[in-house]
């Protein structure tokens, strides 16, 4: 399809067909998966001349594709004349350095993204705990981690797939619990400058983030403070998430709260009793289970 792509957009311009923003960044995308540089640079050529150099869209597929075909400098040139750039034009630069071998400038150019206010998705957050691992950066990668449970970002298979890639390459995922205590506490410290520096009010989202930071780390007592000092009760994801949690660490107590809670909200879901039910299991009390 790539190949096609690229010689429909040559008849195009045989045949005069006037050239968007649309088709440019679809060919130069095309040229990035076919690795075809000679091309991509001809189409380069073409959007200088034709005025769509300070197009963001097009831009950014031309740092896409360059980063692609192993050409990470003429990225870097692309990215640097950009007079508009957005979230789009930022993750391709920093994928493109991590996907060259460029870790340190991934990391560098992740805070930079920060410092000019764009917010982050799982993709970008995925890419540079990816950095991290190529680093063997343990530390920073983690401070990633701490972010993506506070953002509620965790649940993304992208991040969940680079944290796996970074805690084996930096130790044993057993040392990445043992590291996990400090990690709760730079998420509860980052939740409460959101608050109190910040100005944010936490919506239910944000709550539940910090549920399933303390859960997995082992401290459901904390979490059950939590929830009875937050201003509201959990919503159902919630108390499902505390729930879970009781079910892998066999809290009887905390998990039939939880349970009990999640069937006031919703006594017709199931899902809440299969998670009660496997504690019960677990617990050895199997006359609870039917």
């Amino acid at each position: 399809m790539e190949r096609e792509a690229v010689d429909m957009f040559r008849e195009m311009i045989l045949a005069g067909f006037t050239k968007d923003q649309f088709t440019l960044g679809s060919v130069l995308t095309a040229c990035g998966s076919l690795l075809a540089l000679g091309e991509g640079k001809q189409i380069h050529a073409y959007v200088i001349r034709t005025d769509h150099k300070d197009n963001v869209f097009v831009g950014s597929a031309l740092v896409d594709m360059y980063s692609k075909c192993k050409s990470i400098k003429s990225a870097e040139i692309v990215f640097e004349r950009m007079t508009q750039k957005n979230v789009v034009s930022w993750t391709a630069m920093l994928v493109g350095y991590g996907q060259n071998g460029f870790s340190e400038e991934a990391v560098k150019i992740f805070f930079e993204m920060q410092r000019n206010g764009f917010e982050l998705d799982d993709f970008t957050v995925g890419s540079v705990i990816s950095s991290c691992a190529n680093l063997a950066s343990l530390e920073e990668g983690a401070q990633f981690h701490c972010q993506a449970l506070v953002s509620g970002l965790i649940s993304f298979i992208t991040i969940s797939n680079a944290l796996v890639t970074l805690y084996g390459k930096c130790g044993s995922m057993e040392d990445s619990y043992q590291f996990r205590a400090g990690l709760v506490e730079k998420g509860l410290q980052y939740f409460e400058s959101k608050i109190t520096e910040h100005g944010i009010i936490p919506i239910p989202d944000h709550y539940t983030c910090i549920i399933d930071l303390l859960g997995r780390a082992r401290r459901l007592k904390e979490a059950r403070n939590f929830i009875n000092k937050m201003p509201c009760h959990p919503d159902v994801v919630g108390w499902a998430t505390l729930l879970s949690s009781c079910r892998v660490q066999c809290d009887m107590e905390i998990g039939k709260w939880a349970a009990d809670s999640l069937i006031k909200l919703e006594p017709q879901n199931p899902a809440t009793y299969v998670l009660l039910s496997s504690l019960y299991a677990a617990k050895g009390k199997w006359n609870e289970v039917a």
